[in-house]
């Protein structure tokens, strides 16, 4: 039996489509007001697991996302004309790469007819395998790369070109992990090779069986990330009902393109920005009242200001230093000040030494606090 060509949106997939689409609006963002502001420069986009671009409900897949994230933001006609984007989709599969070019054709042709389509975006689908179609660096003298690797499994996606690929400038990536199946076959004879690509080196060999084993092997494959010149990696783990378990890896060299990964992830779990929990289906017949949709609680950010504390214990400290702080961390930057510095200083954890005329957690006013 052939494997089929298009097949049925999963939980754990639509959350993942969810946090592509968020992380690259803002990813896509940064970029293109860099280079805007520089006179001009390249975006590139590169998926290398791009499937049929559709699934059997109709739903789109992340080659249609990441083009319609970036033709639907006003700002590409409107501020970004010296900028130019190029999306290169690599999909093995014959029918489906060839049923991914008809998509994305056809999106093509129904944008160009109005004002949404840009000459300045270009899109190519290549069939082979991502091992032989890897993008390699240009001469452009100012250009992004974003990464997007989704794999049919975990031997399809080997490490020593992931980071090859991450050493170019301004690369940024996201990496579906599908943890259950690392963890299961693991032990399997016959697998040894397929997880040594997969990881980069053997040391998977050597981790516990037991409980924690899963979250040991997610730990190591982030590591090789970051060894491999991804200095900010963060996971954000897909949990759909039932017991697989899936993870989304996002890595950055530079904090502001780890802050659009942890935007991404922020828009899916408002709460923590570590994971999305897919919402129960209604039952036949049932209806959905606005007064019935539970509200969404803020942000949690009492880890943030546990992670201030335990810095800076009882010492003074700017808040420009508590800001570098928390670019480093699972937080954004959105979440210092009024819901973390402020909430602390109203409950009296927080004292703060404001110079005259200084007012609020404004950086550049020398401003200083420290914990009590």
């Amino acid at each position: 039996m052939s494997d089929p060509i298009v097949w049925e949106c999963e939980d754990h997939t639509r959350a993942k489509h969810e946090v592509l689409r968020a992380f690259f609006t803002k990813w896509v963002s940064i970029h293109s007001e860099w280079f805007t502001s520089q006179g001009g420069g390249l975006v590139r986009v590169y998926d290398g697991f791009a499937g049929p671009g559709v699934y059997t409900g109709g739903e789109q897949g992340s080659p249609l996302i990441l083009i319609e994230a970036l033709l639907t933001n006003p700002r590409l006609h409107e501020r970004w004309v010296n900028v130019s984007y190029d999306f290169q989709f690599v999909e093995k599969h014959k029918g489906r790469a060839a049923m991914l070019d008809t998509q994305l054709s056809e999106l093509q042709r129904r944008i160009a007819g109005g004002p949404g389509w840009s000459e300045r975006v270009s899109w190519t689908v290549t069939g082979g395998s991502y091992e032989d179609h890897v993008p390699g660096p240009v001469s452009a003298p100012r250009t992004a790369l974003f990464l997007f690797l989704d794999p049919f499994g975990y031997s399809h996606s080997p490490m020593t070109l992931t980071r090859e690929l991450i050493q170019q400038p301004k690369s940024d990536t996201l990496i579906f992990l599908p943890l259950s199946f690392v963890n299961r076959f693991r032990g399997r004879e016959g697998q040894e090779q397929a997880m040594d690509r997969f990881f980069g080196i053997d040391g998977w060999r050597t981790v516990a069986d037991g409980p924690g084993r899963p979250a040991a092997l997610r730990a190591l494959f982030e590591d090789q990330l970051r060894k491999g010149g991804l200095q900010f990696v963060k996971g954000f783990q897909l949990r759909p009902e039932g017991s697989n378990e899936y993870w989304l890896v996002g890595g950055s060299g530079h904090p502001q393109g780890f802050a659009s990964i942890k935007e991404g992830f922020w828009a899916a779990d408002p709460v923590n920005g570590r994971g999305y929990v897919a919402r129960p289906a209604l039952a036949p017949g049932q209806q959905t009242l606005e007064f019935d949709t539970p509200v969404e609680p803020g942000a949690n950010t009492e880890p943030l200001r546990v992670l201030l504390e335990e810095t800076f214990g009882k010492d003074p400290f700017t808040v420009e230093a508590a800001q570098v702080l928390t670019r480093r961390s699972d937080f954004l930057e959105t979440h210092l000040k009024r819901s973390t510095l402020s909430r602390a200083e109203r409950a009296g954890a927080l004292e703060v030494n404001r110079p005259p005329g200084a007012r609020q957690f404004k950086e550049g006013k020398g401003i200083t606090m420290r914990f009590l």
